[in-house]
């Protein structure tokens, strides 16, 4: 069940191979449609097709308002002069449209007889808004198959349905055989072929038990792969926050050591300046000791191994370079 509330817009688009229904000339097929089966005041319908027969197209909109319903109830019926008579039916679970991208779903749903067989397909544009469903835009080209199924409860809904209109052809053929050759015989003939109908139901329940079971696994499947499919999607997004997390982390990490790097250059610069000045301040007092890395200026003075030497130009020096061997640097004094 969804938990959310908001809104379903629905529009009917057209019906697909449906089983013709009517006895002399074309079906003339219309869909109604709910979210309660109890409430018959909540049946929402389209325009009557006319002669239509196997295929119609209605491209008719509606809004309906979902505080927590599961499914959308279809019935595909044949308008009659006496009772209206069932074509096909199906139930469609809400939350396929709630889960689809961007709430929208175009799609072609089943529709069953009362025996479990097919019924052709209906073509539905439904668009679920209010709901926290997964990015996207509406969908846009050829329709996606949907999931539809047989419900028990809107099964026992339509036999009935389908009861009444078996009782009223019979009632309207023997109210014209009674003008034409009596009541009592076309009567009887049409109870017979009620009771022949009948007993056709009743060897296919078995049948419709084990189809029905077979779309009640399938729906389960369905449900339970929706499932999986939200927990690789939420996986997914954790994955995708931890990996921005440890990229914005070594980021900051790799800053860190850059400053740290920057400030140590520095310091050893303000260093070797310390020792220039250091070593120009005891220039005119005498030689110090030979700083393997030290600056000097042309004409500073040190010590080495017990000899004095004379800078003969600027430079940083190196270990290498050292008095009595670097003699473009120094000379002996």
């Amino acid at each position: 069940m969804l938990h959310n509330e908001g809104s379903l817009s629905i529009t009917v688009v057209s019906a697909q191979d449906m089983p013709d229904v009517e006895k002399l000339g074309k079906q003339d097929p219309y869909v109604q449609f709910t979210l309660y089966l109890e409430d018959k005041k909540s049946f929402q319908k389209t325009h009557v097709q006319k002669n239509a027969g196997h295929n119609a197209t209605w491209n008719q909109s509606f809004d309906m308002r979902l505080t927590g319903e599961p499914e959308l109830f279809i019935e595909v019926m044949d308008e009659e002069k006496g009772v209206d008579e069932l074509i096909g039916f199906c139930a469609i679970p809400i939350n396929q449209v709630a889960q689809a991208p961007g709430g929208n779903f175009n799609g072609l749903f089943g529709l069953f007889l009362v025996n479990g067989k097919s019924a052709g397909t209906i073509h539905l544009n439904l668009v679920a808004r209010g709901f926290n469903s997964p990015p996207g835009g509406q969908q846009h080209g050829q329709p996606i198959q949907g999931r539809s199924y047989v419900s028990e409860e809107h099964l026992k809904r339509v036999k009935s349905l389908r009861n009444k209109g078996i009782a009223g052809d019979i009632g309207t053929a023997v109210l014209g055989g009674a003008l034409a050759v009596g009541a009592g015989f076309l009567g009887n003939k049409l109870h017979q072929d009620y009771e022949k109908k009948k007993e056709e139901e009743q060897q296919q329940q078995e049948q419709f038990e084990q189809e029905k079971q077979k779309l009640e696994q399938d729906r389960e499947r369905f449900e339970r792969e929706q499932q999986e499919a939200e927990q690789r999607r939420r996986r997914e997004e954790e994955e995708q926050k931890q990996r921005a997390e440890h990229e914005r982390r070594k980021h900051q990490q790799e800053e860190e050591q850059r400053r740290h790097h920057d400030e140590g250059r520095s310091e050893h610069h303000h260093h070797n300046e310390g020792r220039s000045e250091h070593g120009h301040h005891h220039n005119g007092g005498g030689a110090r000791e030979w700083d393997p890395v030290g600056t000097y200026a042309a004409g500073d003075r040190v010590k080495y191994h017990g000899h004095s030497y004379i800078c003969l130009q600027s430079h940083t020096s190196n270990p290498t370079w050292m008095p009595g061997a670097a003699h473009s640097l120094w000379q002996g004094a």
